[in-house]
């Protein structure tokens, strides 16, 4: 009888340890996953703000009669390519309308991009025609482009958020 309840509380013992054993497996994998999941979250908050700013800035100079034209027209650039055809690389287009400068073609990674407002698309990996500069819409990559196209290309590459910022 001793020995038949010493078994029965080992096992209780047992199934307890392996019940806490799992909820602290569960928590831990749960955090782990919540964790990175807010980590993604943050990033994209912080790219939105960003892009806030951005846009923010942008309507204020075009309210004060100013367009993204006057940065390449002070800098020499006459003939840009955008690379990244986004939304912002749409509002780009629509900035520099009429100005005497011109987009001679755009490069982004899927060249049938459903949204470009350009004619030619060219992927990164394609021989790229000559122009004045290189503007990269999506700015929080820029570093990492930035660094491929330089490889490519003689001509110099600019962040979009340069080109806003400087008006």
């Amino acid at each position: 009888m001793a020995g038949e309840k010493l078994y029965m509380d080992h096992n209780k013992v047992l199934n307890v340890s392996i019940n806490i054993f799992s909820c602290v497996a569960v928590i831990y994998l749960a955090k782990k996953y919540l964790g990175k999941r807010l980590d993604v979250l943050q990033q994209k908050a912080d790219k939105l703000q960003d892009h806030y700013g951005l846009l923010n800035h942008w309507l204020e100079f075009k309210n004060e009669g100013k367009t993204a034209a006057s940065y390449f027209e002070d800098m020499g650039y006459y003939h840009i390519a955008i690379y990244g055809m986004s939304d912002l690389a749409n509002r780009l287009l629509e900035d520099l309308e009429g100005s005497a400068v011109c987009i001679d073609y755009g490069i982004d990674r899927d060249v049938s991009c459903s949204s470009a407002r350009i004619a030619e698309v060219y992927s990164p990996e394609d021989e790229l025609p000559g122009t004045d500069v290189i503007v990269i819409t999506p700015y929080s990559a820029f570093g990492s482009i930035k660094t491929m196209l330089e490889k490519r290309m003689a001509c110099p590459v600019v962040s979009l958020e340069e080109v806003v910022w400087s008006i």
